[in-house]
């Protein structure tokens, strides 16, 4: 058996993170200002379940003084979010093929409420989403991978996995997967690639 694993950001789904820098900043009336490392921290606490869709709104309205709600935080992703044309397109074809297709993504609750707004059916066919702030991991810690792997009872060598970050790459090649850096220069390559490694044409 062989299984395909698909990130979501950049790759089932584009957006631009600074278009939320950006709202944050308008929401304040303030200028555009990078995240710190709290900023940060918080962000990946989200992202691993560590804290909930409600204390990361808060967080921002108590640091950048905005008076949001997780509505207004989902609503904002539902702009900011648009099909990845290429992705998506691989994404079907591998369904259609017959590949187990599976999600592997660094999100928040906020983030999958958002593409459910958009598009109903989006996880339709999925055979196993594994998503960060559900199974409290991130990419690129090695533990996440074991995850899925354990999950799959399946080899490193039985999956072919693509994301748009080098790290996350890195970290999947060294533990044995099949992993491909989804950027638009690589696109025809990835797809050549999964073609062989599924033996698709």
């Amino acid at each position: 058996m062989k299984y395909f694993l698909f990130d979501i950001g950049n790759v089932l789904l584009d957006f631009e993170f600074e278009k939320l820098l950006r709202a944050l900043a308008d929401g304040a009336g303030q200028p555009v200002r990078p995240l710190s490392d709290r900023d940060v921290e918080m962000h990946d606490a989200v992202e691993t379940g560590d804290i909930s869709d409600e204390k990361w709104v808060e967080y921002l309205n108590e640091t950048r003084g905005l008076s949001w709600t997780v509505d207004s935080l989902v609503n904002l992703w539902s702009r900011m979010f648009s099909i990845n044309e290429t992705g998506r397109g691989l994404f079907l074809d591998a369904m259609e093929a017959g590949v187990p297709v599976h999600i592997l993504s660094n999100i928040g609750g906020h983030h999958v409420a958002a593409i459910k707004n958009n598009w109903s059916g989006f996880f339709d066919g999925v055979a196993s989403l594994f998503l960060s702030y559900q199974i409290g991991l991130r990419k690129p810690d090695p533990s996440i991978y074991h995850h899925v792997l354990d999950h799959l009872d399946a080899e490193g060598s039985q999956c072919f996995f693509i994301d748009d970050r080098p790290e996350n790459i890195e970290a999947a090649l060294a533990e044995g997967i099949n992993a491909h850096h989804f950027v638009p220069e690589n696109h025809a390559a990835i797809r050549h690639a999964a073609a062989e490694f599924f033996g698709w044409a």
